[in-house]
C-alpha cells in the first residue's frame, strides 16, 4: 500500500514531464509539415519570389513578439505601412494572423516551461478583449493614416511608462497582485475592452496596455508581466483572425503574406520567450525602448502630419499623461497599503 502511494505520484510526475517536453515540438512539427505539404502540393513555392520581405520582416518581428510586451505587429505594422506601402487594414489583419501562430506557440512554450504568469489577469483581460476587438472591428473604425499615428503614440506612451516604472520610481518589483477582489476583475475586463479596440486598428495593443497597467499601477516585475501579455496577445490574435477570416472573410492577399511567414514565427516567437526568461529586467527594457525609439523616429520622418492629426496626437498624449498619473497615484497609495496589510 505504501509502495503504491510512492510509485503513483512518481508516475504522474513522469507523465507531466513528458507532456511538457513535447508540448512545443509536436505542434511545431504539425505546422512545419502542413506548410511544406501545402506549398509542395499546390506548387506555391514561387510565393517567396514576391513576398520574401514578409518572411524577412517576421524573422525579427517574431523574436520581438515572444520577448517583449509589444507583439509581432510591433514590427510588422510599421514596416508594412511605412516601407512596404501596405494599407493599415491589411497590416493589421496580417498582425492578427501571424501572431495567432507565433504568440500562440510562444504561449505554449511559456506554459510548458512553467514560466511565471498571472492567470487571472490573462483570463479577464482576454474576456474583455473579445468584446473590444469585435467593437473595434465593426463599430469604432479608424481611417488611414490614423491607425499608424495611434500605433506610434501607443508605443511612445508605453516607452515612457517603462522609463518611469524602472528608473524614476524606487520600487521593488512585485511577483503577485495584492488583495485580489471584484474591483480587479472589473479593471482588467475594461483593460481588455480598451486593448481589444486598440488591437483592432493596429493588430497589437492589448498586450501593451495590460503591461502598462501591471507595471505602473501595481509594480509587477517586467519578467512576469511580459509572458502574461504574450499569452493575452496570442489569444487576442486568435479572436482577430477569426473575425476577419471567418466572419468578415476579408483577408484576401494577406493569406499569401501569412503563408510565407508562418514557419518563421513558429520558431522565432518561442525563441524570444525563452531568451527573455534568461535575461535581466534591464536588458529587456532597453531592448523595448530601442524598438520604440526607432518607431517614433520613422513616423516623424515618413508620415506628414495634418492639423487634425496634430490635434489627435495632443489629445492622446494628454489622455496618456492623465492615466499615468492616476496609475502612479494608485500604486503609491493603494498598492502600498494593500502590500503592507498582507505582509
Amino acid at each position: 500500500m505504501n509502495e503504491a502511494n510512492i510509485v503513483t505520484p512518481m508516475f504522474h510526475n513522469t507523465n507531466l514531464t513528458r507532456l511538457r517536453r513535447w508540448a512545443y515540438p509536436v505542434p511545431l512539427a504539425i505546422i512545419i509539415i502542413t506548410w511544406f505539404v501545402y506549398l509542395t502540393v499546390n506548387q506555391r513555392w514561387d510565393l517567396y519570389l514576391d513576398y520574401w520581405p514578409m518572411s524577412l520582416t517576421m524573422l525579427f518581428g517574431s523574436f520581438v513578439a515572444g520577448s517583449t510586451p509589444q507583439g509581432g505587429a510591433a514590427v510588422a505594422f510599421p514596416v508594412f505601412t511605412k516601407l512596404l506601402q501596405i494599407t493599415s487594414s491589411d497590416s493589421r489583419t496580417f498582425g492578427f494572423m501571424i501572431q495567432s501562430i507565433g504568440m500562440t506557440m510562444a504561449s505554449v512554450l511559456i506554459l510548458a516551461r512553467g514560466i511565471k504568469i498571472l492567470p487571472r489577469v490573462v483570463l479577464w483581460v482576454t474576456l474583455g478583449s473579445v468584446l473590444g476587438t469585435t467593437l473595434g472591428t465593426y463599430v469604432f473604425i479608424m481611417p488611414d493614416p490614423f491607425p499608424r499615428i495611434l500605433f506610434t503614440l501607443g508605443a511612445t506612451a508605453f516607452g515612457v511608462a517603462l522609463v518611469i516604472s524602472r528608473w524614476v520610481l524606487k520600487w521593488e518589483p512585485r511577483k503577485e497582485l495584492p488583495g485580489w477582489g471584484p474591483g480587479y476583475l472589473l479593471l482588467f475586463v475594461l483593460v481588455g475592452i480598451f486593448g481589444g479596440i486598440f488591437s483592432a486598428q493596429t493588430g497589437s495593443g492589448a498586450d501593451m496596455i495590460t503591461f502598462v497597467v501591471l507595471t505602473l499601477a501595481f509594480g509587477i516585475d517586467e519578467k512576469i508581466s511580459t509572458p502574461t501579455t504574450v499569452i493575452i496577445m496570442g489569444l487576442n490574435s486568435l479572436v482577430g483572425f477569426f473575425l476577419h477570416g471567418v466572419v468578415s472573410q476579408d483577408i484576401g492577399i494577406v493569406w499569401n503574406y501569412w503563408i510565407v511567414a508562418a514557419p518563421v514565427v513558429a520558431l522565432g516567437a518561442p525563441l524570444g520567450a525563452y531568451v527573455v526568461s534568461r535575461v535581466s529586467r534591464d536588458v529587456l527594457i532597453v531592448f523595448v525602448l530601442f524598438l520604440i525609439t526607432v518607431e517614433m523616429i520613422t513616423t516623424i520622418l515618413l508620415i506628414p502630419f495634418t492639423s487634425s492629426m496634430v490635434s489627435v496626437t495632443a489629445l492622446v498624449l494628454g489622455g496618456c499623461a492623465l492615466s499615468f498619473f492616476v496609475m502612479l497615484y494608485f500604486r503609491q497609495k493603494r498598492v502600498a497599503l494593500l502590500t503592507a496589510s498582507t505582509d
